[in-house]
């Protein structure tokens, strides 16, 4: 395994030199991305869907549970783009009082939306039940930014008001295979 993460050399490092070099494997080439031997992985739910199933977390779900967890993927990323609008200079927050309105809003609105829409689709303790699949591993880091991102601006995460969701974000904590 080897990270490899781009900042302020993003426009020379990753357009111009990674981005041409992956394209050869896969046209599709974007962050974020992972390479497996020869093969190029990317997208977001495309590389979580991809470990799931080669990391064997995804093993041995339905057709049924394979849809429920593309369907908290897909509506995690809809809860990420939300959270880009704000996060992101290239919308319409450019300052910190901008920042601050706009996460305000999103805590308001999208947060509310999207949380009661995940809890109510939570089966327990996990999204698909029992076993942490590709799916919890997406939501449980967006629930950690929205955490860590409420508590910064003192602002209510809406957890309180999702105990699925609240238990499924400790229970992911707790895992010993993520401890740091």
């Amino acid at each position: 395994f080897r990270h490899v993460a781009y900042g302020t050399d993003c426009n020379q490092k990753w357009f111009k030199e990674d981005k041409e070099l992956l394209k050869k494997k896969n046209s599709c080439a974007n962050l974020p991305y992972l390479v497996d031997g020869g093969l190029v992985v990317s997208q977001s739910n495309t590389c979580a869907l991809y470990l799931g199933r080669r990391l064997g977390i995804d093993d041995g779900m339905s057709g049924t549970y394979q849809t429920y967890n593309h369907t908290v993927l897909d509506q995690t990323y809809d809860l990420r783009n939300d959270l880009m609008k704000v996060v992101y200079p290239f919308g319409s927050t450019k300052t910190k009082a901008d920042f601050e309105a706009a996460a305000k809003k999103h805590f308001e609105r999208n947060v509310k939306t999207h949380f009661t829409k995940l809890e109510g689709f939570c089966i327990g303790p996990f999204m698909t039940g029992v076993k942490p699949r590709s799916g919890d591993f997406v939501l449980w880091e967006m629930l950690d930014q929205h955490i860590i991102l409420a508590r910064a601006l003192d602002l209510d995460d809406w957890l309180g008001e999702c105990p699925k969701l609240a238990t499924l974000h400790s229970t992911m904590r707790a895992l010993p295979e993520l401890a740091d």
